[in-house]
């Protein structure tokens, strides 16, 4: 397997506590079956392969089903030191290219302290916000794979805009534009209201097809245009999902006059909520799209 050889690299790191013990925690990075059920896995997605080779210089081959395509990981163990350290390089072909990423685990009272450095080359870089998306998520699943069944699941998204991100940016922030698209496929925006500050609220309702209201609310975290936005998000009417407050992060990198947005959505109570979310944001976002490229288009 061919390996990177950046020397200039920017390194990602993500720290998570856990309730497992380092052995635990350790050992469920190298079995096949507890492998598929949350290393790469998204929600929905079924595993359809998984082959380890728990060896320096093995490797792995990781498949899931995600409705019509197949997700792929492959990589090579560089350094196994159980239960405190595990080095291997990843890529999504067999070809390359290929990071390396370390996970270093040490006891923390009755659990453990998990460190993940991601080593990202800098052709890459702009992509961090996915990276540090994704390893969040597969994380919470790592939690609950070693019992801590209410660990939260978390829905990214990635999507591509023919927009300048300022212009992106103005279409989560203003009400005039909010109107036009902060709803799911088929169903209608009622209002859209904010006060555009940290700590400042946002609430919006729309309207199904079949009549039914919908409401929901947030608070303003962070607020960075035109980049980065934060907030949170909670149901005030919406009898078909748990009561939970979740929090948003957009991040929006600009390249070409072209806006890729990678869209997290922390907190969610089950899998089934990940997934109805999923479901509505992926209309909204087609909306977005289509918003967006109108205005570009009439230079707003």
């Amino acid at each position: 397997m061919p390996r990177r050889t950046d020397e200039t690299i920017a390194p990602l790191v993500v720290t998570r506590r856990f309730a497992a013990p380092p052995a635990l925690l350790f050992g469920a990075w190298l079995d096949a079956k507890a492998v598929g059920r949350w290393l790469f896995a998204t929600p929905g997605g079924v595993s359809s392969h998984v082959e380890i080779d728990a060896r320096v210089g093995g490797g792995f081959a990781i498949h899931e089903t995600r409705g019509e395509t197949l997700a792929t990981h492959f990589g090579e163990y560089i350094e196994i030191d159980p239960p405190r350290r595990l080095v291997f390089l990843m890529g999504t072909s067999r070809e390359g290219p290929f990071s390396r990423i370390a996970v270093d685990i040490a006891p923390d009272g009755a659990g453990s302290l998990l460190t993940l450095t991601h080593f990202i080359a800098p052709d890459v870089a702009p992509k961090t916000p996915a990276f540090r998306a994704g390893w969040s998520g597969i994380l919470d699943g790592l939690a609950r794979e070693t019992g801590e069944a209410d660990a939260p699941h978390s829905l990214v998204l990635i999507r591509s805009f023919e927009a300048p991100r300022a212009l992106v940016y103005k279409c989560w922030t203003e009400p005039r534009h909010m109107m036009r698209w902060l709803c799911p496929a088929t169903f209608t925006v009622l209002f859209a209201e904010n006060d555009f500050r940290i700590g400042g609220a946002w609430r919006s309702g729309m309207r199904s097809p079949e009549g039914e209201e919908f409401i929901h609310h947030g608070e303003y975290v962070e607020i960075a245009p035109p980049s980065r936005l934060v907030m949170t998000h909670r149901w005030e009417r919406n009898h078909l999902e748990p009561v939970a407050l979740t929090t948003l992060e957009i991040s929006l990198v600009e390249q070409d006059g072209k806006t890729e947005m990678i869209f997290v959505q922390s907190g969610l109570a089950t899998e089934a909520s990940a997934l109805s979310h999923r479901h509505g944001w992926t209309g909204a976002f087609d909306y977005l799209g289509q918003l967006a490229r109108e205005l570009a288009a009439l230079g707003q």
